[in-house]
């Protein structure tokens, strides 16, 4: 049995996000979502189904289900 993975979202998740949560952005039902603050995009959070894991939230997965737990 896998252990259960975790990762914390930063401002820059879009670049440091680990294999197991990169691998699994299929910009449907895992996407990154940005601001547009004064012409340049900043990382807002990871959309992951329903569910926004906001920076500082964590994401969970288990080996075969991703999740968000809040801060």
């Amino acid at each position: 049995m896998k252990s259960e993975q975790h990762y914390t979202v930063t401002k820059d998740a879009d670049r440091l996000a680990p294999n197991w949560l990169a691998s699994r952005i299929n910009y449907k039902t895992i996407k990154f979502l940005y601001w547009d603050i004064d012409g340049h995009a900043e990382l807002k959070g990871v959309k992951i189904g329903d569910e926004v894991a906001q920076i500082g939230d964590t994401v969970q997965f288990n080996g075969r289900r991703l999740s968000v737990e809040r801060r």
